[in-house]
């Protein structure tokens, strides 16, 4: 939903960039570009940021549930079900592992 939000924003711009330069001078063309160029390089910076934290997240929830379940297999000889892994999970770090 966000990536097509964004996708809507950058053409929206695309097209009133296109058409303001027809009216403009020279540098104002220059100006809008070299702004409109900033402007993406920050929102594509934000956008690997973020998609570089849940990625991390996904690892770490990963990690904890491959551990809680070579715990629990060594403690009762079989491996817990996604819903015992999604209530310890809960009750140990307040948040969902999802």
């Amino acid at each position: 939903m966000k990536q097509r939000a964004l996708a809507t924003v950058l053409v929206a711009a695309l097209a009133v960039g296109a058409t303001a330069p027809a009216l403009a001078d020279g540098a104002a063309s220059t100006r809008n570009i070299i702004l409109f160029s900033a402007a993406a390089t920050v929102f594509t910076v934000n956008y690997v940021k973020k998609v570089r934290q849940k990625r991390q997240e996904q690892k770490e929830v990963s990690r904890r549930q491959d551990a809680y379940r070579d715990w629990f297999y060594h403690k009762y000889n079989y491996y817990p079900t996604y819903d015992q892994f999604k209530q310890w999970y809960v009750q140990t770090y307040n948040t969902s592992p999802e």
